[in-house]
């Protein structure tokens, strides 16, 4: 088998926070997507396999490495990748 023969991919951490880590009752997951997989395809994939944080990943932030990015950053292997939902205080 040579290496075209493997689908290149990428893992990373995703943590989650507050009202996604409860909902979840997880503070972290680990995924496996295609390589070139942008934060956005990242949400769809969470979303898609836990429907109850689908409405919360839509107002969330994404940060990559303590950094905030845009969701069209592409993830690179073995990424911690923030979820941010917003926060509410008084």
């Amino acid at each position: 088998m040579s290496l075209t023969d493997v689908t290149a991919s990428v893992t990373v951490r995703v943590l989650l926070f507050a009202q996604l880590k409860d909902r979840l009752g997880a503070s972290e997951l680990v995924v496996t997507l295609p390589s070139g997989s942008t934060g956005q395809e990242l949400f769809a994939w969470v979303a898609q396999r836990h429907p109850k944080i689908e409405g919360l990943l839509r107002v969330s932030r994404l940060a990559a490495n303590a950094e905030y990015v845009a969701l069209d950053y592409v993830l690179r292997d073995h990424d911690d990748v923030a979820v941010i939902p917003p926060v509410s205080g008084g």
